[in-house]
């Protein structure tokens, strides 16, 4: 059997293939990955069918009985022609139609009782068969790279004989994350990709149970969904132990996501469209009835604009499109005063039409059953955007309360009707957590976790806890962005396990240091995986060189012959190119097994760290707090940390006698160096 790592390593190399040969290539590998999964467990499937009716009945099956019994083998059907081999043996020139014709056959041929066609646009989402834009009359892909990539992915058994579910399916997470890892910078890798820290945070935080709905509504990939279900096999043994759904609006990711639910063995329901002007999971009886979940998990697009397409391009006096400093253009937004959802969800009050954050809240709110839960990454600004109302006397203005203000104090306190009144005395936050500011994929914009919990426990329903983990040094700094490491995981996740509770705090820390070990040691065994595939081909070249040239000396010497200059130089330099090549080699495999060490050791030192603090009240004002409803209220509902927490950086505690005696020592020093210039110029003077 394969292991994770290694496949993982081997199916990357397909993108040193597809670089620079198409625009979205993860597209093509994850596609290309799936159709060869299908087809070679359909095959593998096949003959352990075989040999098990023939072990049952001490005979082979006759053609009808072969037939019932592929029938009842298959979760996919995959039609004749349409196999990986189909594909492989076909020609170079007619590689992109064989694959092109396989995938559609494949999409065509799988139907759902409700006649539904549930793997078109996700096993045939690339045109394989694409024209060249030039008109030349080839292929957008060309068939030599084609052929090239299926050779090098046919090397690799994806059946379940040789790649387990579990296997397959991290693999599979493990390329999303190195493309993800690939575009730091860019917009795509945001849209379909959670860093895994941020996940792992909020699904052991709201710890899925047996038999809950779990909701994604801008699933991306699918990762939250994925990772609760992970949550459950392994604490009740059982994956399919929860049930899972999931919309995402772009077709790509869309794909890639149901592909992940598959190659994974889970039971998900993945739905195409946006989710805030058609969503799609509604209730049977009322299609104008959002669908209630018991736990929602989501990244939302940070701060979208224009998010119900009603705004129009702003014109200047001339009639000319006003733009903005990035060229795109200005929008204008008609007034809310007849605007109504229909599906009424903004019972907290309409969000503005130029950001989206307060409408993918409202959602989610709407999402949840009476005592559902979610836990969503937001970007910073909903903790503090909008302004309370204002009156002259008070300040000398005139001013209304904000939308976005009026949402969040209802989020605080509960809705409120058409008069202003209240229709219900709800806190719906939980808590608070504060991310390091760039940790996003796609964005710089620093981000948040919002807790939302509809059904508070009797002591907490008028606290928030706010927890601050932006501090310098509570994250690892990488190129384009920031990364949580394990012992900032613990870190955050202790305070919310706990909140400041230290008999909780030491059960949570000694169960999650095993885990977060073994998440160590995981990442070890990628990252080896990945040097040892780095240096693979050069050392295996290197070293045929040199015993080539070993074994042609060694030849001339039995002869009795002596070896040119320039075979002896060409030995030296291949020999030494080798050995520096195996000692960078070395070195890298050194510097991480050094690396998870010091991994290791801060997770320790986080854990005693986090057991002072909870025993000091000074240090804990510096970590958390625990907010409740008169504090939030003098604050006018505003969530900004620094008004509850102490974010500022304590000054160095200096010892006043050590300061003391090194001044005295500098005072001293400075007066000797004045006499010493004094006799210098006296003598000087003297001998003139």
């Amino acid at each position: 059997m394969i292991t994770k790592q290694a496949l993982g390593s081997t199916l990357f190399g397909m993108a040193d293939i597809l670089r620079d040969k198409v625009e979205d290539y993860k597209a093509y590998i994850l596609s290309l990955l799936f159709f060869k999964r299908l087809s070679d467990n359909y095959e593998w499937e096949n003959k352990n069918a075989i040999a098990e009716f023939e072990k049952e009945h001490d005979r082979l099956p006759t053609i009808k009985e072969e037939a019932v019994i592929y029938k009842k083998k298959h979760d996919f059907k995959i039609p004749e022609g349409c196999f990986w081999k189909d594909v492989r043996e076909a020609t170079i020139d007619k590689k992109n139609e064989a694959l092109h014709r396989a995938v559609n056959g494949i999409a065509d041929a799988n139907v759902d009782k409700d006649g539904k066609f549930f793997l078109k646009g996700v096993i045939n989402t690339v045109r394989w068969n694409e024209p060249a834009p030039d008109g030349s009359g080839g292929k957008k892909l060309s068939p030599d790279v084609l052929s090239l990539l299926v050779s090098y992915l046919d090397a690799v058994d994806l059946s379940n004989k040789n790649a387990s579910v579990d296997v397959l399916g991290d693999a599979y997470e493990y390329l999303i994350k190195r493309f993800a890892d690939e575009n730091k910078g860019g917009t795509t890798a945001g849209q379909f990709y959670t860093p895994t820290e941020v996940r792992d945070i909020i699904v052991r935080y709201l710890k899925p149970q047996t038999g809950n709905m779990v909701y994604d509504p801008t699933c991306g990939s699918g990762g939250f969904l994925i990772d609760a279900a992970k949550y459950c096999k392994l604490n009740y043994g059982n994956q399919k132990a929860i049930r899972l759904f999931g919309q995402e609006d772009v077709w790509n990711t869309w794909a890639i996501a149901n592909i992940n639910m598959i190659l994974h063995g889970m039971d998900a329901k993945i739905e195409k469209g946006d989710t805030i002007l058609d969503p799609k999971f509604k209730e049977e009886d009322n299609e104008l009835e959002i669908k209630k979940f018991d736990l929602v998990m989501a990244n939302f697009p940070f701060s979208q604009e224009n998010w119900w397409k009603n705004g129009e391009p702003k014109k200047d006096a001339k009639g000319k499109t006003v733009n903005k400093k990035d060229g795109s253009p200005q929008l204008e937004y008609p007034g809310k005063e007849d605007f109504s959802d229909p599906y009424e969800r903004f019972v907290y009050g309409n969000p503005p039409f130029s950001n989206g954050d307060f409408a993918f809240l409202q959602h989610i709110v709407a999402s949840l059953k009476d005592d559902g839960k979610a836990g969503v990454v937001c970007p910073q600004g909903v903790l503090f955007r909008g302004q309370p109302e204002k009156t002259e006397e008070e300040d000398g203005q005139n001013r209304k309360a904000d939308d976005e203000y009026l949402i969040r104090r209802g989020f605080l306190q509960g809705p409120i009707d058409s008069n202003g009144e209240f229709t219900a005395m709800h806190n719906i936050i939980d808590a608070v957590v504060v991310l390091p500011g760039n940790l996003f994929y796609g964005t710089t914009i620093p981000g948040s976790i919002l807790f939302i919990n509809n059904n508070k426990p009797e002591h907490r329903k008028d606290k928030v806890l706010m927890v601050y983990a932006a501090k310098e040094g509570w994250y690892r700094e990488e190129p384009n962005m920031n990364v949580l490491m394990p012992h900032d995981m613990l870190r955050i996740s202790t305070i919310l396990e706990s909140w400041g509770d230290l008999d909780i705090a030491k059960e949570h820390i000694a169960t999650q240091k095993t885990r977060l070990w073994a998440l160590i040691q995981e990442d070890l065994g990628y990252k080896l995986s990945e040097i040892e595939e780095y240096y693979q081909q050069d050392v295996e070249t290197l070293t045929a060189r040199v015993e080539k040239l070993n074994k042609s000396i060694t030849e001339k010497k039995a002869e009795g012959k002596k070896p040119t200059k320039s075979e002896t130089k060409s030995l030296d330099t291949a020999s030494a190119a080798l050995a520096k090549l195996l000692s960078q080699k070395a070195d890298k495999i050194l510097a991480a097994h050094e690396q998870a060490a010091k991994e290791r050791k801060a997770i320790d030192e986080v854990e005693q760290e986090l057991l002072n603090m909870l025993q000091d009240p000074e240090l804990r004002k510096r970590y958390f707090s625990v907010v409740d409803m008169e504090e939030l209220e003098e604050n006018e509902f505003n969530l900004n940390i620094p008004r509850y927490v102490d974010t500022f950086e304590p000054e160095e505690e200096i010892d006043l006698n050590e300061a003391l005696k090194e001044f005295a020592a500098f005072v001293d020093a400075e007066n000797n160096s004045n006499n010493s210039i004094i006799n210098l110029t006296n003598l000087f003077a003297g001998a003139n």
